[in-house]
């Protein structure tokens, strides 16, 4: 290799190289703005989230605009032939689902949040300049511009994992995505209330915006578990109810940013610590399928035991934890790993089963005259990904991570189950529903939906999703900081200056997030530029006036 050039080499002998403090730079270029992306299930109040999220970063100086990608959807529709459809608002929110559909159908997965990013980039450039990426010789300060670039978009909302990805590969840890949840019979109220929709139509819409089967759709069940931040909203926001609803959203985006702008002493809640626990555990498992983890705490908080989803071994306990078996009348021994991922072939062995099944039901109609002969194999596949048959979880051979956290708390006392909770990074499925209602739990809280689940539909005497039914096992969902941003959130930094505790002002303190703004821009504009190839449009630039507003 030859060697790195100088930053600027003299342009002769006798002038000297000037001089680049890079360390200076670096942290120099650290940049204050911030992208918020929501997320959230139709009938959850994400346009409310916004306004309040706009509301409590003015309190921190900072200037906010919502995106809502509604509009942008609106402003490009033609663009793939498709009106806009105005005679109900049904019919409106399903055009609009329609066209966002095609338009990422057309120009790709994430397309929406494309058209975002060219608006967070000329709604800087319009606000701030062009950012000038050069080596600082001169020995200004371009440091004290930069963090003086307050600035801060909303963007409502993203409905494809694509989007969100796309987004976090643009603006890193600059960008906080928050799940906005409502229960579903709030959803409900708050789409009747607000949008003036029928049982029917209200019915047919959460269904279609929880995930659709193709790529290019809107997923919101696939989308949602990768948040930073959960916000559970319990009460409607249209009604009686609304001041408590409102009252929630505000608490918990304050509290947010006291975390992220370290302006105020926040330490995790009980139910934080736990779900940590749960997302921790969750890493020990090598299943084929997913990574689960479990969290049991007692009915006074505290931490009984932890589980995740893997195969089990003689003697107790699953493979991998620990390493060896030790039993009173055999000696220590180590124990052959007899996991799907270590047997010949790696398969996964649920997917095995329901393959023989499909199989046999395809060798039995073809048998009665019901399928032609060739067609065996194409009929085989349709069964095992159209059918209910998809969704048979009865035959892996790993013991999933409620049951595993239940058994763990059990073998040391077991007591602290009557009243105690469980804290599970997926929706329990409908086999160990009814094993965590015969342990005592009084609540589950968990973080991802899981659509194979019949746990309330088979224990609905036992089971419920509402808040306010609290004479039955409760299945709740998350609230509060998700564990992928625990460590980071919860860093302490300096509290102290001279033995006492000194925190920055809210006008002053600068986020957490240490994103280098030389990045970004060049980011930004190859994003631009696929947007002008593909001729999409952008709403009005925002101007200095309506920002310093």
């Amino acid at each position: 290799m030859g060697a790195i050039p100088l930053a600027k080499e003299a342009t002769n002998s006798s002038s000297a190289p000037k001089q680049v403090d890079s360390t200076s730079e670096a942290s120099g270029s650290l940049t204050p703005e911030l992208v918020l992306a929501l997320c959230g299930p139709i009938g959850s109040p994400l346009h409310v989230a916004a306004d309040q999220a706009v509301s409590a970063l003015g309190d921190f100086g900072y200037k906010a605009e919502k995106i809502r990608l509604s509009d942008l959807i609106r402003l490009n529709a033609q663009e793939v032939s498709i009106a806009v459809d105005q005679t109900s608002k049904f019919a409106e929110i399903t055009s609009l689902i329609k066209a966002g559909d095609e338009l990422r159908h057309a120009h790709g997965a994430d397309v929406l949040t494309k058209l975002a990013i060219a608006k967070i980039s000329a709604d800087r450039q319009k606000q701030y300049g062009q950012f000038q990426d050069v080596a600082n010789e001169a020995g200004t300060a371009p440091e004290l511009r930069i963090r003086a670039q307050r600035i801060c978009h909303v963007i409502d909302s993203v409905k494809n994992r694509a989007e969100l990805d796309l987004l976090r590969l643009i603006y890193g840890d600059a960008l906080f995505a928050i799940g906005v949840f409502s229960p579903l019979e709030v959803r409900k109220k708050n789409l009747e209330a607000l949008r003036h929709l029928n049982e029917d139509d209200i019915e047919r819409l959460i269904d279609t915006d929880s995930g659709e089967e193709f790529s290019h759709g809107q997923s919101v069940r696939d989308t949602f578990p990768r948040c930073d931040l959960f916000i559970r909203v319990d009460y409607p926001v249209n009604g009686p109810k609304e001041p408590d609803a409102v009252a929630q959203l505000v608490a918990k985006l304050r509290r947010f940013f006291r975390l992220i702008f370290r302006t105020a002493v926040v330490t995790p809640t009980a139910d934080e610590n736990a779900m940590y626990a749960a997302a921790s555990a969750s890493r020990n498992s090598a299943c084929l399928s997913r990574q689960v983890g479990a969290a049991v705490t007692s009915a006074k908080g505290e931490l009984l035991s932890v589980g995740w989803n893997d195969v089990p071994r003689s003697g107790g306990g699953l493979y991998g934890k620990p390493a060896l078996r030790i039993s009173a009348t055999q000696p220590t021994q180590a124990l052959e790993d007899e996991r799907c991922y270590a047997q010949k072939g790696n398969k996964c062995h649920n997917d095995a089963e329901k393959e023989a099944i499909a199989a046999k039901i395809v060798e039995s109609l073809r048998e009665q005259g019901f399928i032609e002969p060739g067609k065996e194999t194409a009929a085989i596949a349709a069964i095992v990904a159209d059918t209910r048959v998809k969704d048979l979880i009865e035959f892996s051979r790993a013991v999933h991570a409620e049951m595993h956290a239940i058994l763990s708390a059990g073998r040391s006392g077991g007591h602290g189950l009557v009243g105690g909770r469980l804290f599970v990074t997926t929706y329990p499925c409908h086999s160990c529903a009814r094993h965590i209602v015969a342990a005592g739990i009084d609540e589950v809280i968990y973080i991802e939906p899981y659509r194979k689940s019949l746990a309330t539909r088979l224990h609905s005497d036992a089971l419920t999703e509402a808040a306010d039914e609290t004479w039955k096992v409760r299945l709740l969902q998350f609230d509060g900081i998700a564990p992928r941003r625990f460590i980071d959130l919860f860093e302490a930094g300096d509290r102290k200056s001279g033995g006492l505790l000194k925190l920055a002002g809210q006008f002053e303190a600068l986020p957490t997030t240490h994103v280098s703004l030389r990045a970004i821009p060049r980011l930004e504009e190859v994003v631009v530029a696929e947007i002008q190839s593909k001729q999409l449009k952008l709403p009005p630039l925002v101007d200095k006036e309506s920002l310093n507003a």
